[in-house]
């Protein structure tokens, strides 16, 4: 299974089919119809920069194995390089775990990689090129949502921070804003941040300069579509915050700025809506940057979650703020 630059390829023992302008609903869909007609059961072989296939694969109960570098084409590898790791060489993938994530198994290179980020993040963030949150910036926060557009829970998101006079960032994946270009429109419209978070929410750091310059271009170009103009899009979320430091600089050097986040609501755990809110008010503190989800799966609960946290935080003294807003006073 292979991303696209119009959507998404299925390479199978009998067929190749190609998905295009679609969200990732329809190919999970097909694939849980073939597997149902596929006698020993089917397996989707995925790779680090298809990180919006895996979750919803696994939650239809289909098994996921992950090709690791160096076997990614840089930008990602072709669906038929894929099926064929997956036919005669099985053992060397990762199998995902049922409610796992696209980088298990990976967590001490991650980490390291992290760690070694550090000088370069410490220049970015004194140079106005990354804001990483918590930098004690008075009573100041600023909301983000990731992994949209959604064509049912970003227009609720969008709905509560009107009636609450709340601004946000919206960081969207290439492939949704492709196929919701209708939802893009309407966070410009409203006023609020729209960011780059890659074309399939790619593990960045295993990307060279032209896998990287596909992932970030391809969903620029689509975001100033969707929206009628050429604005430009200055911020980036990388997906999982996975970074080194030849992937700042390179990142730093397109005039992108990197937004992390200090705050995880882990509404994608489904926790409950009080929870969420609980998380988000227990980790606040001044400049924090505040990580949540409208899309990704079922982001019910955290539409719910929303007012609580917003009055939540006002009533401890925060100003709720756009990410230029609290990058100017960091």
């Amino acid at each position: 299974m292979g991303v696209t630059r119009e959507g998404y390829r299925i390479v199978g023992p009998d067929a190749v089919e190609v998905l295009e302008h679609c969200g990732v609903e329809r190919p999970v869909a097909r694939l849980v119809e073939l597997a149902a007609r596929t006698p020993d059961g089917l397996t989707v072989v995925v790779d680090s920069a298809n990180g919006v296939l895996d979750g919803p694969l696994g939650a239809a109960g289909i098994p996921v194995l992950r090709a690791d570098p160096p076997v990614p084409v840089d930008g990602g590898a072709p669906a038929e390089v894929l099926a064929e790791l997956g036919r005669s060489r099985p053992g060397a993938l990762t199998a995902l775990p049922a409610g796992g994530w696209t980088m298990s198994g990976r967590e001490e290179e991650i980490a390291a990689a992290d760690r070694a980020s550090a000088p370069v993040e410490r220049r970015l963030v004194r140079e106005g090129r990354m804001l990483a949150g918590g930098a004690g910036a008075g009573p100041l926060v600023a909301l983000t949502f990731d992994d949209g557009p959604d064509p049912e829970f970003t227009p609720r998101v969008l709905d509560v921070l009107h009636r609450h006079d709340a601004p946000a960032a919206f960081f969207c994946i290439g492939l949704n804003a492709l196929a919701h270009p209708g939802v893009v429109r309407r966070i410009a419209d409203a006023g609020q941040t729209l960011g780059n978070h890659t074309w399939s929410h790619a593990y960045l750091p295993d990307l060279g300069p032209v896998g990287l310059a596909r992932q970030l271009d391809r969903t620029r170009d689509v975001l100033a579509d969707a929206c009628g103009d050429d604005r430009p899009i200055r911020w980036l979320r990388p997906p999982y915050g996975g970074r080194s430091p030849e992937l700042l600089r390179a990142v730093d050097a397109l005039g992108l700025t990197t937004a992390l986040w200090d705050v995880d609501a882990k509404d994608w755990s489904r926790p409950g809506p009080d929870v969420i809110a609980e998380r988000v008010l227990g980790q606040v503190r001044p400049g924090s940057v505040i990580l949540m989800h409208d899309a990704g799966g079922d982001r019910s609960q955290t539409v719910a979650a929303l007012p609580a946290v917003i009055t939540g935080l006002r009533a401890r003294g925060y100003r709720i703020v756009g990410l230029d807003a609290l990058l100017a006073v960091t």
